[in-house]
């Protein structure tokens, strides 16, 4: 991208970037309440402490499974891209 033509181009692109970051966020939060709410029924199963991997093992379903890899993996992208270490 180049340079703004003028100061209303570059607070246009600065709006869009604010708009793309948003509905990024948007999505992200609301996969984090999902990831939530199954890792609170699988504590409460379970009766202790768990893991990602208790989350993704506690059900036989590939579909779901593969679901909540997908969840724990939007997870860890912010910690990804903020240089945090992670195990997946």
């Amino acid at each position: 991208m180049g340079l703004p033509r003028d100061f209303l181009d570059e607070v246009e692109t600065e709006l869009r970037e604010a708009q793309r970051e948003l509905v990024q966020n948007r999505e992200r939060t609301e996969a984090l309440e999902e990831l939530r709410r199954v890792a609170l029924a699988v504590a409460a199963q379970l009766d202790r402490p768990i893991t990602v991997f208790d989350v993704i093992r506690s059900t036989r379903d590939w579909i779901e499974r593969e679901r909540r890899v997908s969840l724990v993996r939007q997870l860890r992208v912010r910690k990804r891209r903020l240089g945090q270490s992670c195990v997946e």
